[in-house]
């Protein structure tokens, strides 16, 4: 397992793309963060954890298109189902190996932190929660990804896929799709909505249904791409 790990993470950490789509990340979303914090004069992490989502819609599917797309792409998906380790190896290794890449963007965002203190006192308490809970959306994501590189060989399909069902996935909860979908049909959808969820970790806040929800639905998706690799399509 350790093994599959760093491999995976030398397919990222050993060509440009993976540096790239890090920092590309990390800039846009300080940038977005940083202008807005001086439009609005209101010295908060909160907009930042708000913001988040928006471009992890996009990150985490550039991290995940490659997974099981270019096995299938080049031929060495077949290969890799070969080797003397458990499918539920492979999958984790992947999983965690993109968690990984994504955490990596995610500490290079801290910088915010140290702008922060200058003008106002951090409850870390509070901002541990919020971390774990932008950390279990990208989860939610990248489970949900890996699933759809399964089916195609195209990246680019696979990476557009992601982005629509990300996108949709976070806008469920906002006031765009309340004006679209009657609200009797929303609340019955809202509590399947992750921002939902994980409007309680940016306030500092774990509530056990929405850890539970995250879990679950990451767990899901895992459990769904591991029959997916073990029916050998």
């Amino acid at each position: 397992m350790r093994h599959l790990l760093l491999k995976e993470m030398g397919h990222y950490l050993n060509n440009p793309f993976g540096y790239i789509t890090v920092v590309l990340f990390s800039v846009f979303v300080n940038f977005f963060f940083i202008r807005d914090l001086f439009i609005s004069s209101t010295f908060s992490l909160r907009p930042f954890f708000y913001l988040l989502p928006w471009f992890n819609m996009i990150y985490i599917p550039a991290l995940t298109m490659r997974a099981f797309s270019e096995e299938k792409r080049v031929g060495t998906y077949e290969v890799l189902l070969t080797l003397p380790v458990k499918e539920r190896e492979i999958l984790l290794a992947k999983f965690f190996s993109i968690l990984g890449m994504f955490s990596i963007g995610l500490v290079l965002t801290c910088g915010i932190l140290f702008f922060i203190t200058f003008f106002s006192q951090l409850n870390f308490l509070e901002l541990f929660i919020a971390y774990l809970g932008q950390i279990l959306l990208a989860a939610l994501f990248i489970s949900i990804n890996l699933y759809l590189s399964l089916f195609s060989p195209n990246q680019i399909i696979v990476f557009l896929l992601g982005v629509i069902i990300n996108f949709f996935l976070v806008v469920m909860s906002t006031d765009f799709i309340s004006s679209v979908i009657p609200r009797f049909i929303l609340d019955q959808i809202i509590i399947f909505a992750p921002i939902y969820h994980l409007d309680s970790f940016s306030k500092g806040v774990i509530r056990l249904s929405s850890l539970v929800y995250f879990l679950s639905f990451i767990f899901l998706f895992l459990s769904l791409s591991l029959r997916k690799i073990m029916s050998r399509n």
